[in-house]
């Protein structure tokens, strides 16, 4: 028996590799389907098997009441957002699309109550105080430009 060169065993252990790792890729191909018709068919037991069959359960449990509940709360948001007159967004405003956290509905929730509070603010006593001066103002600068004569 001849010997051989270490490049030589090198070059054949590749021939050999490719050549079988080709077929090989070919049988996982046609398997594919029947490995994962056994995956799913064995799914519950393996769940029992680690042990978290019931935390699986209860995760998902859990996942679709916090989905419906981010849902309604973003869907509010937006509402309330409108009404306000807020239809375009602006990187500086909090925002409860696509939350994962408390903390970004909180953010979201009282960035609304701070715009509802502006909005409303002419109720406070110094906010009737500054509506009476915008008043007075207004109607000085109106005066002034010839507004009232128009008027009738």
């Amino acid at each position: 028996m001849a010997k051989i060169s270490v490049q030589q065993r090198k070059y054949f252990v590749e021939r050999i590799e490719t050549s079988i790792n080709e077929k090989i890729n070919e049988l996982k191909q046609a398997n594919a389907a029947q490995v994962q018709a056994l995956s799913d068919e064995a799914y519950e037991e393996y769940l029992k098997l680690l042990k978290v069959n019931k935390d699986m359960a209860k995760f998902e449990i859990l996942d679709r009441e916090w989905r419906e509940l981010a849902s309604k709360l973003s869907t509010v948001y937006a509402d309330v957002r409108q009404s306000l007159g807020f239809n375009s967004y602006e990187a500086n405003v909090p925002s409860v699309y696509s939350s994962s956290n408390y903390s970004d509905m909180r953010n979201g929730y009282r960035w609304l109550c701070g715009r509802t509070a502006a909005k409303n603010q002419h109720e406070t006593p110094e906010g009737k105080v500054i509506k009476a001066l915008e008043d007075k103002k207004r109607a000085a600068i109106d005066e002034l430009h010839g507004v009232n004569e128009l008027e009738g």
